[in-house]
């Protein structure tokens, strides 16, 4: 294929020849005018790499930053709320933004949109800005092995619609408080054979990995009790291998490099063991429904795991989801109900412990609903409801740390304005879960933590601009069983034990995470004094 041939580069190169022929050509000796076309050729290349690091013509009318400030950031290892900090936020700052900007995503150049009218509006309208491919076709990362598939978060139109009413019921149906609290004393056993201090969120990785393990479909990944199990080991090391922001942001980088870099292969081989397990459990649960066999020893009658309920549901005429269906809805349950869940967990403890006068004022509130005696209680649904004050507390965790920081890419199917801005058909934008919780035009002192900003008083204006579980139709599915961890771990570490942050924690003047589409706090130690 000659140069002319490349689409590509075709018209640059024509008028790059137009130049030479016309310009150049009439005035060089013959021995120059290969070093002449090879700079007209170098030019027009370097014109071209400049184009590509700006949006394309018809975004540029919105602010943006490009492909360089993110490479740059990578190579720095700076994280997700470092870029938010540095980039996104001071454009939302700028006097005359109306609270949309454009930057390089994994699909290409997006539109991020943070003003909650137009956040609710893309939430809501799922027939105008439907979800777009989040994986480009015959893409071999580690989250495309796991999640691509027929899903709920991924599929869209009729499929999306079929799913989630057969979803639906299974999740109303699931709320196994009383897993998480024996989950919880689980923990508790487990913290007695620690020092004082304690890696918190490696405990809480764990603590989560066995509820969803129990409640999504039975499986017990003895995480608490053995953090060097062999499936907590698979899981975690495919988990890190998904959320390299590297990886995350250039998939490419698998697909072509992979042979060439043995760590990864070890971690798409531990993918294809964490897969089969998936798939065998969809298999043997289907089985064991069919024969009349299932007993799940781990919760009670009225709280079978989510599998058996969706299995079952198929006989009481909520409809059916294939095997395939259904080991891809676990592994998206996994993804989005495992992290997401821990570092809310993670999250909420560290704050309690950096302020001690709202960690006193939460503990009085568990008290007042669980009892004061010196023994484990066991928080039941009537008593979840109760805790209002922890509620807050979790509500202004999830605004200030967000665990997803992002929402998957909507596709623009008609001209539209968005944030007051035209947005054309075609583009791609995304609600900005992190950056709408952390812009001070919607939020006073957002960096700062403050649970009575979701008190009774202040809630409704407080609950216009918090999404982190998303919105509108495809709001998260999980959303409810994930409050309900937290409240029930929260609500019994509080009457338990008394938390303090340590003077050398690498989190002392703000909490780090790491990791892309999910942030991930690592290395948060907490120092525990137990109560009884």
């Amino acid at each position: 294929m000659s140069f002319l041939q490349n689409s590509f580069l075709e018209i640059p190169l024509e008028n790059a020849l137009k130049v030479y022929n016309e310009e150049i050509l009439t005035r060089v000796s013959r021995k120059n005018q290969f070093i002449a076309i090879g700079a007209a050729v170098a030019l027009t290349l370097v014109y071209k790499v400049r184009e590509l690091m700006r949006p394309p013509k018809h975004l540029r009318h919105i602010p943006y930053f490009g492909y360089i400030d993110l490479l740059s950031a990578y190579v720095k290892e700076k994280r997700y709320i470092d870029i938010a900090y540095l980039r996104s936020l001071p454009l939302l700052r700028r006097p005359e933004n109306k609270g949309i900007y454009v930057k390089p995503g994994k699909s290409g150049w997006e539109v991020h949109v943070t003003k909650p009218e137009s956040v609710k509006r893309v939430f809501q309208n799922t027939d105008k800005f439907p979800k777009s491919d989040f994986f480009v076709e015959g893409e071999d990362s580690l989250l495309a092995k796991l999640v691509d598939g027929p899903n709920l978060l991924f599929v869209s139109g009729t499929t999306w619609k079929k799913q989630r009413i057969i979803v639906n019921p299974a999740f109303r149906r699931s709320m196994p408080v009383h897993l998480f609290g024996r989950l919880t004393q689980d923990l508790f056993q487990a913290m007695e054979m620690m020092e004082s201090t304690v890696d918190w969120s490696d405990l809480m990785q764990r603590w989560t990995l066995d509820a969803i393990g129990l409640a999504g479909f039975g499986f017990d990944f003895h995480a608490i009790k053995d953090k060097k199990s062999e499936w907590v080991c698979i899981y975690e090391s495919v988990v890190h291998g998904m959320l390299d922001p590297l990886y995350f942001m250039f998939p490419f980088l698998d697909r072509y490099f992979l042979w060439m870099n043995p760590g990864r292969q070890v971690l798409f081989k531990n993918m294809e063991k964490f897969n089969g397990m998936l798939s065998t459990m969809v298999e043997g649960k289907r089985a064991s429904v069919k024969s009349g066999q299932v007993h799940n020893e781990n919760l009670e009658e009225n709280e079978k795991d989510l599998l058996t309920l969706l299995i079952e549901g198929e006989a009481k005429g909520d409809g059916s989801l294939t095997d395939e269906e259904l080991k891809s809805n676990l592994a998206v349950f996994f993804v989005a109900g495992h992290d997401t869940t821990s570092n809310a967990l993670a999250a909420a403890v560290y704050f309690l412990a950096k302020n001690e006068n709202i960690q006193q004022r939460a503990r009085e509130e568990a008290i007042c609903i669980l009892g004061d005696e010196p023994l484990d209680v066991l928080p039941n649904i009537q008593q979840t409801k109760e805790m209002k004050y922890i509620n807050q507390v979790m509500k202004e965790t999830m605004r200030i740390a967000s665990p997803a920081p992002e929402v998957v890419p909507r596709h623009v199917t008609e001209d539209s304005v968005l944030a007051d801005t035209f947005v054309p058909k075609g583009s791609k934008v995304v609600p900005n879960i992190y950056d709408t919780h952390h812009t001070d035009r919607l939020w006073d002192e957002p960096f700062t933590f403050n649970p009575d900003r979701f008190s009774e008083e202040n809630e409704k204006k407080s609950n216009e601009a918090w999404v982190p579980f998303a919105g509108g139709g495809r709001q998260c599915i999980g959303m409810n069983f994930s409050l309900n961890e937290q409240r029930v771990v929260l609500s019994m570490l509080l009457r338990k034990f008394t938390f303090t942050l340590p003077e050398n924690s690498i989190h002392k003047d703000r909490l780090l995470s790491t990791g892309m589409g999910v942030l991930q706090i690592t290395g948060l130690d907490i120092r525990f004094e137990r109560r009884y």
